[in-house]
């Protein structure tokens, strides 16, 4: 039993430290957001329609 739940238990560990999550600025909403506030702050556009 213990020869099958340590490969197992190693296997998981290896795995689930391997998924990292994208930081907020490099998803969809996040990019979104970043322009937005970019036209705002440095002029491309007086009125930018907010789209998130």
């Amino acid at each position: 039993m213990k020869k099958l739940l340590v490969p197992f238990m190693a296997a998981l560990i290896f795995f689930s430290s391997c998924r990292v999550e994208k930081p907020y600025y490099q998803t969809k909403i996040g990019k979104k957001k970043q322009k937005y506030y970019n036209d705002l702050q440095f002029g491309a556009n007086k009125h930018p329609k907010r789209t998130f």
